[in-house]
């Protein structure tokens, strides 16, 4: 059994070395979570212009990291994250809630967009 998993199933908070940087982005979903579909969490990832290996991988928040993505059942605020959806399971086999999904997308999207024209018009 994977370490990790393990302390997750416990619902054990590891602790983190002030050493090692933690990544930039927060990924967070249900403690029995299926992330086993890497292919569609690296889509989402990608559109949001953000590598999974800038991602931590959570059940809970952490301090430090940009959540960007909050796929876990039950919400709480403050909500943070740029995209909120349902389960990964839910999303495979619910056609609403993958809509509801890119729907996001690219409302994010079009948000960063707007800042970034925005940011250009300011310079010049």
């Amino acid at each position: 059994m994977d370490k990790s998993a393990y302390l997750d199933a416990m619902n054990i908070t590891r602790w983190l070395s002030a050493d090692k940087p933690l990544k930039p982005y927060l990924v967070l979903h249900d403690l029995d979570a299926d992330l086993s579909d890497q292919i569609f969490i690296n889509d989402v990832l990608r559109l949001l212009n953000v590598e999974i290996d800038q991602c931590e991988f959570d059940c809970e928040m952490i301090k430090g990291p940009q959540v960007i993505w909050d796929m876990r059942k039950t919400k709480v605020r403050p909500r943070v994250a740029w995209i909120i959806s349902a389960p990964l399971t839910d999303l495979h086999t619910h056609a609403d809630e993958k809509r509801y999904l890119w729907q996001q997308i690219f409302q994010h999207l079009d948000k960063v967009q707007q800042l970034s024209k925005g940011e250009s018009n300011e310079q010049h």
